[in-house]
């Protein structure tokens, strides 16, 4: 256990210097990193050797606090298990003793260097060691995870499931509807035109070739929100840092969406790294649109986070269109008289 020899008025509660160091004294807290959802801290701890230990704390309060920590927690845990270098190792989570309705989560603090967003190299050896490391080892080969994590505070649901279309067909429809939800009272014709095609037709057709004529998906641990905040050179300006995770067991293609939103500046020099790596899932001539297709996750999560920005909206309907056209083009191709082989005579 630690102890705070800080001049201030209000010092650390006691759960959380209990699971500082023992015998370190906690010299100095502060912010650390921005948060809408939770409050972050950098805790420096003076050892009695004379070195320095530094530690990141979140913590946020009442039941949606607890659940971010859990989340947090459980997340980083697993990530860590299998990227260590990359992922700042867990500490505690716990609630305080002075205000039990606090709760915490505690990891090690790694010095970031910010504002430059790492090589492709760099970026996609972490996520694709990340994916290769824990492919196959989802309990029971399940799709899921013990936890319901977050995106955001978004409540993600990860109850187990035995197929990966059943898995991602179950998100897409929550999170739709609770990107309506936060648009309520916006009427918008076309998303509703869209959303029951993309159900009936786009899921089935990029989502059931995975798993037919005896393909299938092996779940691996997938961090599930890689966007450049999350990801950031260690001072070594080679190592990355990956944190903040909303973990699950899933498609380990589901991790690349992010690459391919034109919100971030990746793209595909990212795609290609990452392909050296990890080979693509069969069938590989449907890889740009499940691509696509798992964009879309992403951009209807910022959708229900900020409805006030309709843009984001607007390239939800855009992608949701395209890969529906794609679907629709390719069945009117099939059931032409030159697709079926029967030309039309005079």
């Amino acid at each position: 256990m630690s102890t705070d020899v800080r001049s201030v008025e209000e010092k650390l509660d006691e759960n959380l210097l209990a699971a500082l160091p023992e015998g370190g004294k906690v010299v100095s807290v502060t912010p650390s990193g921005m948060s809408d959802y939770c409050n972050t801290f950098r805790i420096e701890v003076s050892m009695p050797d004379g070195s320095t230990q530094v530690y990141f704390e979140k913590e946020a309060s009442g039941k949606e606090g607890l659940e971010l920590m859990e989340s947090a927690w459980t997340s980083e845990n697993t990530t860590y298990e299998f990227i260590p270098e990359n992922v700042p190792r867990p500490v505690k989570k716990g609630s305080y003793k002075s205000r039990p309705d606090r709760h915490f989560f505690l990891a090690e603090f790694i010095e970031m260097i910010e504002d430059d967003i790492p090589r492709p190299e760099s970026y996609m050896t972490a996520i694709a060691a990340l994916h290769s490391r824990s492919m196959g080892k989802s309990p029971d080969g399940k799709f899921g995870f013990p936890v319901n994590t977050r995106f955001g505070n978004l409540e993600q649901d990860n109850s187990w499931t035995g197929t990966w279309e059943e898995y991602w067909t179950r998100q897409m429809k929550d999170f739709l509807q609770r990107e309506d939800a936060a648009h309520a009272g916006e009427h918008h014709a076309e998303l509703e035109r869209l959303r029951p095609l993309f159900f009936e037709k786009v899921l089935p057709r990029y989502l059931r070739p995975l798993e037919s004529d005896g393909r299938s998906v092996t779940p691996c641990l997938i961090h599930a929100d890689l966007w450049p905040g999350n990801v950031k050179y260690q001072t070594d300006g080679e190592t990355v840092c990956v944190y903040d995770a909303c973990a699950m067991w899933g498609h380990n293609e589901v991790d690349l969406g992010v690459f391919r939103n034109p919100r971030y500046p990746l793209g595909k020099p990212y795609l290609k790294e990452y392909w050296k790596h990890v080979p693509i899932s069969e069938p590989e001539e449907d890889v740009d649109s499940r691509n696509t297709l798992y964009m879309l996750r992403n951009q209807i999560l910022l959708s229900t986070l900020y409805p006030h920005d309709h843009k984001l909206r607007e390239i939800v309907v855009s992608n949701m269109k395209l890969l529906v056209d794609k679907v629709e083009a390719e069945e009117a191709a099939k059931s032409s008289p030159q697709a079926s082989g029967h030309q039309s005579r005079l």
